[in-house]
């Protein structure tokens, strides 16, 4: 099948590699990726298509399920999701041009990008990026307490270690431009 007969290609003008075009994709591949991870015992975390025509990057990532923690994704894991997840997207086709694939993990330092995985992660280290800056401070680090309707309390590391207390801190979901977990050794 030809990129012009494929049920996907755009209509109308829309040229491939717009975010319209790019945000259907990403739904046509999440639904087709999802069942694929859930037989291998692992979930999808989030997919991203960059780029146009043949140099498309398609990146899935991927993890354990939230009841799983102790058990990491391995280099292993990601190979046997890449080949499964490669056959099923060239069966299913998609995609009416090359594209490369990447399966990873989310990584130590994942992003935190849903308001859920604030209570999934209570208790870890993260650093929080404000649009409003808390006692003086745009990036503040702290481990999450709990989510609480519009927001996430936090213990402030830095405060912590300059008072020798440690500061609870309500950070407004809608102040919180990034959130990441932060690495622990």
């Amino acid at each position: 099948m030809t990129g012009r007969d494929h049920p996907f290609a755009p209509v109308g003008g829309v040229p491939s590699g717009t975010a319209h075009a790019s945000e259907r994709v990403v739904s046509i591949v999440q639904r087709i990726v999802e069942p694929v991870l859930a037989s291998l015992g692992l979930v999808l975390v989030e997919v991203e298509a960059r780029g146009q025509g043949p140099k498309t990057l398609i990146r899935v990532v991927i993890e354990r399920p939230p009841d799983q923690e102790d058990g990491a994704i391995s280099v292993e894991d990601c190979g046997r999701a890449h080949l499964l997840i490669g056959h099923t997207l060239d069966v299913e086709d998609p995609i009416p041009h090359a594209f490369v694939l990447e399966v990873s993990s989310p990584g130590l330092d994942r992003p935190i990008r849903h308001v859920h995985e604030f209570e999934r992660f209570r208790g870890r280290l993260a650093r929080f990026k404000l649009a409003n800056p808390v006692s003086g401070q745009a990036v503040l680090i702290g481990r999450i307490q709990k989510l609480d309707g519009s927001q996430v309390w936090v213990e402030s590391v830095a405060k912590e270690k300059r008072s020798g207390n440690a500061t609870l801190v309500a950070l407004p979901l809608t102040d919180i431009l990034e959130a990441r977990l932060e690495v622990e050794f």
